[in-house]
């Protein structure tokens, strides 16, 4: 790192104080993690409480996609980071969630080479009540040299709320709802797709199909998070 830049860094940490991904307490050496790892991310109380995916398997049936990375269960302080960003519309835990899913990213697809990196897309309505798409949120603050795109896909208007519904209703009703966006070419390329929770798989499922049916080689895809318990 530069001077100018650990200069830049320091002054832009006096006007706008690092917060907690979880609970929104200012961060200060005080009450920081003793987790190197999540020190600037989450206070010593809430670090205890983040519950890790490790050993999970989410080998879905039906998927589309090759493998999935998921570094966080939705449980605890990883819950109340994404709650506080989809319903609080705090975007304060964003840089948290994509430095869980790019060390889970670079861990487990190490050595494969994507062509493409994007994100599940939102509907216009979705994105005029939240004002962003937090799945490209997340994807746009994980570091990883690939060419990004991140309106690959469009998604149909009228398939109204996932969260509300059962498993076999997700599925059914998403089954159909994505597909390429005019003008692009995924034909022999391996994509790399970011969402925010797995929950059922039936949203990725249906992106990964969607572009399976294009021509994509391969599809993979990566979430902050998993509702399966």
């Amino acid at each position: 790192m530069s001077k100018n830049k650990s200069e830049a860094d320091k002054i832009l940490s006096i006007l706008f104080p690092q917060k907690c991904a979880s609970c929104g307490c200012y961060l200060g050496k005080e009450n920081e993690s003793d987790d190197i790892l999540l020190a600037h991310f989450l206070c010593k109380n809430c670090a205890p409480r983040l519950i890790r995916a490790e050993g999970k398997n989410y080998d879905l049936p039906h998927h589309g996609y090759e493998n999935v990375a998921i570094p966080l269960c939705y449980d605890g302080a990883g819950k109340d980071a994404m709650l506080r960003l989809k319903f609080a519309l705090d975007i304060g835990s964003v840089p948290f969630l994509a430095n869980e899913v790019e060390r889970e990213i670079r861990t487990k697809f190490y050595g494969v080479k994507f062509d493409t990196f994007t994100c599940v897309p939102a509907t216009k309505l979705s994105l005029s009540k939240r004002g962003f798409n937090q799945s490209q949120l997340i994807a746009e603050r994980v570091g990883i040299d690939v060419p990004y795109d991140f309106s690959l896909l469009t998604k149909d208007e009228s398939t109204g709320v996932q969260h509300k519904l059962g498993a076999a209703a997700r599925r059914l009703n998403i089954e159909n709802a994505y597909s390429l966006s005019p003008g692009r070419d995924v034909v022999g390329k391996t994509i790399l797709i970011v969402d925010d929770i797995l929950t059922t798989g039936a949203t990725l499922d249906a992106c990964s199909r969607a572009l399976r049916l294009a021509g994509a080689r391969a599809v993979y895809a990566a979430c902050a998070m998993t509702a399966i318990q």
